[in-house]
């Protein structure tokens, strides 16, 4: 049992490899409901759950629950990022975690988001809108990004 309550059904939620979410099989297309659940979302151990009226529901994840739809970069007068803001799908907006900063062998670009530290994919357009300030190393083995004069590198996923 997932929670001590008298939960009757266990509902079955899906987030496919886009982003898009789907319960019972069904996609979920209604905006007010999908921020609802991507809000609700936690992690415990390595399963997703999301905790909704009361009741606690597992959800199956295919590749990350969040995903980034765009990124507001401020910069100086010499073109130098100087912060990031990214905004998730659900519209909650925060300051990138630049530090967690990772990409998958299919270069997506990964980081860790809102306050309960989700893995986050970033969309397309985010992805091109802050890979233009992608830099590398000397040596051409690594990446960074340079925010705030500060160094961050692009780690490979583990």
């Amino acid at each position: 049992m997932i929670n001590g309550s008298d939960q009757q059904h266990l509902y079955d939620y899906y987030i496919d490899a886009h982003g898009n979410w789907f319960c019972e099989g069904n996609p979920v297309t209604d905006r007010q409901l999908f921020r609802q659940l991507s809000r609700s979302l936690y992690r415990a151990g390595k399963q997703y759950f999301l905790r909704c009226e009361g009741e606690v529901h597992p959800v199956r994840v295919a590749d990350a629950p969040l995903w980034i739809r765009y990124v507001h970069v401020t910069g100086n007068d010499s073109g130098n990022l100087t912060s990031v803001e990214i905004e998730l799908e659900d519209g909650r907006r925060e300051t990138l975690a630049a530090d967690t900063l990772s990409v998958a062998g299919n270069d997506a670009l990964y980081c860790l988001a809102t306050r309960r530290r989700l893995k986050a994919r970033f969309g397309k357009v985010a992805y091109y809108e802050l890979t233009r300030y992608l830099q590398s190393d000397d040596e051409g083995a690594g990446f960074y990004f340079m925010i705030d004069r500060r160094r961050y590198p692009v780690r490979p996923e583990p």
